[in-house]
């Protein structure tokens, strides 16, 4: 249907939500093939954003026009991967360091 220009709504952050869904598609072409379980159940595909206001990852249609996200907050789902792998490698970090102390205080008691 024709639309008149007093029609149009100005989205602000349309676009730079664009950019960023760009930029992760770009980064996606780089990585292995895609699983079932990493797309989206509404749209098939890929999720690639994080939903900070729900804690779930998405798809970029979710996040742009799913209607379910309006005025979340988002991040790339990579960003957030990122953040979650430093953490997981620091709690092993400090894990083997207690297992360590542990082994240390069992071979002190057999003595």
């Amino acid at each position: 249907a024709p639309l008149q220009l007093r029609e149009l709504v100005n989205c602000r952050w349309a676009e730079e939500v664009t950019q960023q869904l760009d930029t992760l598609q770009l980064c996606n072409l780089n990585k292995h093939e895609e699983n079932e379980k990493d797309k989206c159940e509404n749209h098939h595909e890929k999720l690639s954003v994080f939903c900070w206001t729900c804690k779930k990852c998405i798809c970029h249609q979710c996040a742009l026009w799913g209607g379910m996200h309006g005025g979340h907050t988002f991040k790339p789902l990579a960003e957030i991967y990122e953040q979650h792998v430093t953490k997981v490698n620091e709690e092993v970090a400090k894990l083997r360091r207690r297992l360590m102390e542990l082994i240390s205080l069992v071979q002190e008691v057999v003595r």
